[in-house]
């Protein structure tokens, strides 16, 4: 039987990416790896500026014959963008890529000897350095991680995970056997992809090698707000953790526990750096359809789920003097 020659599929989801996506694609094309081992898809996801004619015009400079540009006729964001490239992949692994982030000079060829050696994993995580508004601000972040393989069972109660989907490397089969897809038309698909991902893995381990350059930057969907549609999805994201912790109890225990105690530090911190912000009648509404697991140890998080309208009267009552604590807090920093 012959074997896939290809063996990277980088998807990159792309959204109003023009200004950035020629640094992102030179990263991947200076990787020294041959047009044969990998593949590059592009999807737009509609934007409104030139990012197609900025990749097309790449493709036809660079000639290499294996970037690949999808277009979608409505917007589905980065979910929908990933899902799309998955479905359209055909490498042995594939890796997803923000249009504006990068990868390290030579990790990409460092990944497929990696595979190579570990025939049939299924997920490989891998650390990343962080950029703020251009400038540096962590070199690595799991480094102390375990390097031993394991099932995603155990890596996700023993290991420290990022919960984005840029930092692994992943069985293209393994996801199709499996159907796993990201939720689409909606901000923050990420950790719940992930979680889902780690709990179904056979095979999985961390190697220490700094492959992404990642940037954080007030324009990213990462940067909330006050934005309202951006705070529902956050609580809804916390709502999805919820909904795999109840669904794993019947199977692991101890693992569900481990993703309640996120869920549950998720809604925590929503709560006290977002919902503040909006109105109150949307705080009702979240706190209404969003509520967090119950019961659980921390007992206001318990009352504002069985108790929605009082919390979010108190919430009310107390919001002129959150910006003050916030003040306190980032000046005793």
């Amino acid at each position: 039987m012959e074997t896939n020659k290809c063996q990277l599929s980088i998807v990159i989801p792309v959204f109003n990416g023009s200004n950035e996506i020629n640094i992102c694609l030179d990263s991947i094309y200076s990787q020294g790896m041959s047009p044969e081992q990998f593949e590059v898809i592009c999807v737009d996801d509609c934007s409104s500026d030139s990012t197609v004619e900025v990749i097309e015009d790449y493709a036809n400079r660079m000639q290499p014959g294996n970037l690949k540009i999808i277009r979608h006729n409505v917007n589905k964001r980065q979910g929908g963008g990933r899902n799309t490239g998955i479905e359209k992949a055909i490498g042995t692994y594939i890796l997803f890529l923000d249009h504006d982030d990068y990868f390290k000079v030579g990790s990409l060829l460092q990944l497929v000897r990696i595979a190579e050696i570990n025939t049939g994993v299924d997920i490989v995580m891998f650390d990343f350095e962080a950029f703020t508004n251009g400038i540096i601000s962590q070199k690595s972040h799991y480094l102390h991680n375990d390097t031993k393989e394991m099932k995603g069972r155990e890596f996700l109660q023993s290991q420290e995970i990022p919960w984005v989907p840029w930092c692994y490397l992943y069985r293209r089969d393994f996801l199709n056997e499996h159907c796993l897809r990201f939720e689409e038309n909606i901000r923050f698909e990420d950790a719940d992809f992930v979680m889902k991902c780690t709990i179904l893995a056979q095979r999985m381990f961390f190697v220490p090698l700094i492959v992404v350059g990642h940037t954080y930057s007030d324009s990213q969907t990462t940067a909330v707000g006050n934005n309202v549609g951006k705070i529902i999805d956050l609580f809804r994201l916390s709502d999805r953790i919820k909904k795999i912790a109840m669904e794993e109890m019947l199977v692991d225990k101890e693992c569900s526990n481990a993703i309640l105690a996120h869920h549950l530090f998720q809604h925590k911190y929503d709560i006290m750096r977002y919902l503040w912000r909006i109105p109150f009648s949307q705080m009702v509404y979240i706190l209404r359809h969003y509520r967090a697991y119950v019961p659980n140890s921390n007992k206001w998080l318990t009352f504002s789920a069985r108790y929605p309208l009082i919390f979010a009267i108190v919430l009310q009552l107390l919001k002129p003097l959150f910006p003050l604590m916030r003040k306190i807090y980032l000046s005793s920093k």
